[in-house]
């Protein structure tokens, strides 16, 4: 049976528009995104399916596209997929601060409250470099790797450029562990170091190199490490 079918109370568009988000389940959520269903299967049981093999919607929200293609969930192409994944994203990002009209970092929290919505539940990591004014005001941002932080690839030459571009007095080195560790490595010990004394010569100050993880946070300048 079609969801148009179902009594009113029953489909997911009505039960959110008459009980708020609150009272629809995430594969009713799910399913509002998916829109229509196909032959023989609804749009709430493409959800539900969609839910069974992937676990959660955290965990539908660290997969791609392709990886979910590869599910071969039979009525569910790219397009929903996409706008699966780009509801997801939206949310994640509504969690930040970044639409903002000014962001000041006053404390390395102030760091992890902004990006932990948008990186901290990715499978890889991510090393961005943030630049600054003279009053730690967020003025743009860019990302200098991504995978698993290797020393030998994080370039000072790139950080610089961009820090110089920006007119950044001070730069933030931010990244994440999806391992959950919070401990740095080795690479991140010898990235940190190398751009440190690049910034001394270019007359850039990082002011700080935050490690975002699922459960917290790790501030290099917290434990005199800059």
């Amino acid at each position: 049976m079609k969801i148009k079918d179902w009594p009113e109370h029953d489909r997911p568009r009505e039960k959110f528009f008459q009980e708020g988000s609150y009272g629809v389940t995430d594969s009713e959520l799910l399913a509002i995104i998916i829109g229509k269903g196909v032959k023989d299967k609804s749009a709430l049981e493409l959800a539900k399916e969609v839910l069974n093999k992937v676990g959660s919607l955290k965990k539908l929200n660290q997969k791609t596209v392709s990886e979910i293609e590869r599910l071969q969930i039979k009525g569910l192409g790219r397009t929903k997929i996409v706008s699966m994944l780009a509801a997801l994203e939206m949310g994640r990002r509504s969690l930040s601060k970044k639409n903002e009209p000014e962001l000041i970092f006053k404390h390395p929290k102030d760091i992890h409250d902004y990006y932990y919505p948008l990186i901290s539940g990715l499978k890889y990591e991510l090393f961005k470099v943030v630049a600054v004014d003279g009053r730690n005001a967020h003025i743009n941002e860019t990302t200098i790797s991504k995978g698993i932080l290797d020393a030998s690839l994080v370039h000072p030459r790139e950080v610089f450029k961009f820090a110089l571009n920006e007119n950044a007095n001070a730069i933030f080195l931010v990244h994440n562990h999806p391992s959950g560790i919070l401990k740095p490595s080795e690479d991140d010990l010898k990235v940190t170091e190398r751009l440190r004394s690049a910034g001394e010569l270019m007359g850039i100050c990082i002011v700080d190199h935050i490690i975002i993880a699922e459960k917290g946070f790790y501030s290099f300048s917290q434990h005199n490490l800059l």
